[in-house]
């Protein structure tokens, strides 16, 4: 038998566990190539379980199934490179490519979903270089499209009195403007878990300090409303 876990916060918390507790064997993280670098920290956390040597099972390849109905300005992207693969597949294989990764799960709801699976996980090639530069080239056509330009540069929460965690707060309402509000669940339930350790948004006092320091001169308390009304509404 081997012991893991399944995790479902933020990096520093994951290395503390792995540091506390090196008998466990594995960890199973949402990775997938939005998230990679996201709010979500996938990439952190995969970069802690090398650190730690502990392999990993791959949770979310397709983000709740939004990764295998991209836009089609994305699609026509992938179908140019390879026409008969799905993006489903980009986004597994995304995820299998990676040299730590034990295994990769995938939920199918029918057989056509079981066969397209089976078709590139058989005999399995990881991404090559132009595969590769092509999920990188759909990262940014997908996250062009977001609802608050913030570069995460983090100056707003070294004045923030609050301890709010601005950036990947607004991380998260970019997340369901680029793929649509079928990401809202998971993204609550990530800031009800980034709120036990920050301030919530509802939290802000409009001192303005946050918006002296913002490079952008975003209207960062506007938008500290606006992400209250998402996320702490009942």
């Amino acid at each position: 038998k081997h012991i893991g876990f399944s995790f479902h916060d933020d990096s520093e918390t994951l290395e503390h566990v792995l540091a506390t507790h090196p008998e466990f064997e594995y960890v199973q993280l949402q990775i997938n190539y939005i998230d990679w670098n996201s709010p979500v920290e996938g990439r952190k956390c995969y970069e802690i379980c090398e650190k730690y040597g502990k392999p990993v099972i791959v949770m979310e390849p397709v983000k709740g199934g939004s990764l295998a109905n991209v836009p089609a300005e994305v699609e026509k992207m992938m179908k140019e490179v390879h026409p008969d693969m799905s993006p489903a597949s980009w986004a597994i294989r995304y995820c299998a490519s990676l040299p730590n990764v034990l295994t990769v799960l995938s939920g199918m709801s029918n057989m056509e979903q079981l066969d397209d699976n089976t078709s590139y996980m058989q005999n399995f090639q990881p991404l090559n270089e132009q595969e590769t530069d092509l999920i990188s080239r759909v990262v940014d056509t997908i996250t062009k499209n977001i609802d608050i330009p913030c570069t995460a540069c983090h100056y707003c929460t070294g004045k923030c009195p609050q301890h709010i965690a601005i950036p990947q707060y607004f991380g998260l309402m970019n997340v369901i403007k680029q793929l649509g509000e079928s990401q809202f669940h998971n993204s609550r339930l990530y800031y009800n878990l980034l709120t036990k350790k920050h301030g919530k948004a509802s939290d802000c006092i409009q001192c303005g300090q946050c918006e002296a320091m913002c490079p952008q001169h975003l209207p960062i308390i506007d938008n500290l409303v606006r992400v209250a009304n998402k996320f702490e509404q009942k």
